[in-house]
């Protein structure tokens, strides 16, 4: 794990800390919640540190995508990957534009689109999960390593109670299988939105950019552990 800038000593108790709650989230399964406006380079190296890349061990990666906005280079699989490991399902909600909708996939994988409300997006992802414990035989504590990308289309799409019981009921589920499943929100963590939905997620992450280096601090909600800024 990286170090806080200019805090080396308080920065490594920090990190020790943090990474004995990893220990236990990827033992349990666990949702985080990644927050930081206009900082594309930040989620995406949030998001590949996230999906365990750096790793050996065996991974299943399901993608939503529902942000047409979002750069995807560097995060979604390629062609010749397993096709057993991953898992791609794009979300077009019914009143977005016709142009946004029908905006050909950059994508060099198959992947299943989605359009209708909320409900039909969670049943897709269920199954897609479903379909990787088929594969596997039964899925390990945080093999299934889930990415949303991202919240913000959603939070201008629907109310706050209905997104509210969406991503309930998907946390319930993630946890079911022991997985870790990270959200990005292009949103400050001052953001009412943040707020709102906190208490559905073990940890937020708030991203920061200083001086062209990329920084994490989380808050953990059960330890109510917040770390300082730690270096991405």
């Amino acid at each position: 794990m990286p170090r806080e800038h200019g805090s080396d000593g308080s920065a490594y108790e920090e990190t020790t800390a943090l990474v004995q709650e990893l220990d236990a989230l990827k033992q349990h399964g666990s949702n985080l919640l990644v927050v930081g406006s206009r900082m594309p380079a930040a989620h995406g190296a949030a998001c590949r540190q996230f999906l365990g890349e750096a790793t050996t061990q065996a991974r299943r990666r399901l993608f939503v995508l529902a942000d047409p906005c979002t750069p995807e280079s560097g995060r979604l699989p390629t062609g010749s990957d397993d096709p057993n490991r991953y898992s791609v399902i794009r979300y077009d909600a019914t009143s977005r534009s016709a142009a946004a909708a029908a905006a050909p996939s950059s994508t060099p994988v198959p992947e299943r689109r989605v359009e209708g409300g909320l409900g039909s997006l969670g049943l897709d992802i269920s199954e897609a999960i479903a379909e990787f414990e088929a594969t596997s035989g039964g899925l390990t504590p945080a093999e299934l390593r889930l990415c949303f990308d991202s919240l913000t289309p959603l939070v201008s799409e629907y109310d706050p109670e209905s997104l509210f019981r969406f991503l309930h009921l998907l946390t319930h589920r993630v946890r079911s299988v022991d997985g870790m499943a990270h959200y990005h929100l292009t949103t400050d963590r001052s953001n009412r939105t943040v707020a709102l939905l906190e208490p559905l997620f073990d940890a937020v992450i708030e991203l920061c950019l200083r001086e062209d280096t990329l920084y994490q601090r989380w808050y953990l909600r059960d330890s109510g552990l917040t770390t300082g800024w730690l270096q991405l």
